[in-house]
């Protein structure tokens, strides 16, 4: 089944023990149907991550979710009362409501480009052909964060996703634009919660890592 233009991917996941389950920024708020055993399914929308957190597993409990796309702009009163009024045979029958509900402004979407492939935000003004305060003012506006936290996501994120492929730590951090290798260490912490030697450590937390999102 194709997807609407704001939904970058759509997910499923079964909870098959109590392990928690964790979740690294993206850039992208989610759709999510949860439905715990013996309760009553319901949907929300996930708020954009500033860091990493766990989300505490339940045999049996099941998710189905769509990821949006950065920046997008969601009627999320208007999406989250219509699905909740009226029984889904199937979490994809939430797609038409996510088309009519959920936009991504070409502007929006233009600038969070600008900002993960420049080297500052005042670099990302000057290819944009805009001032750096209405750069701020237009994302700031459109997604709650300041233009540092996008440029900074976008650098975590591809520095995470090509550690495995990396000769180095050093290399990693001189190849994204870190002052050094303690520098691109701090922001890892600050980011994903977790040291890059860690990160290489773990498989499961890698596979996260790398899935769509923001960079």
């Amino acid at each position: 089944m194709s997807l609407p233009a704001p939904v970058l991917h759509a997910w499923q996941h079964t909870s098959t023990s109590t392990a928690r389950t964790v979740v690294l920024p993206d850039g992208c708020c989610d759709l999510i149907l949860r439905a715990p055993p013996g309760q009553r399914p319901y949907w929300f929308v996930t708020p954009l991550a500033d860091a990493a957190y766990d989300v505490p597993g339940t045999v049996g409990e099941q998710f189905w979710g769509f990821r949006l796309q950065p920046g997008a702009c969601i009627d999320e009163a208007t999406l989250l009362a219509a699905l909740q009024a009226r029984p889904l045979r199937d979490a994809h029958d939430a797609l038409p409501w996510l088309d009519a509900c959920v936009r991504v402004d070409a502007r929006v979407d233009q600038a969070l480009h600008s900002l993960s492939v420049s080297t500052s935000v005042a670099a990302a003004a000057r290819q944009l052909g805009v001032a750096e305060r209405t750069l701020q003012r237009l994302v700031l506006g459109a997604t709650g964060r300041q233009p540092a936290y996008w440029k900074c996501l976008a650098r975590i994120r591809r520095a995470a996703a090509s550690l495995a492929h990396t000769p180095s730590l050093a290399a990693c951090a001189a190849d994204h634009g870190f002052a050094d290798q303690a520098h691109m260490t701090r922001e890892f912490q600050r980011w994903l919660g977790r040291t890059p030697s860690a990160l290489l450590a773990s498989a499961d937390v890698l596979a996260v890592v790398v899935a769509s999102g923001y960079a």
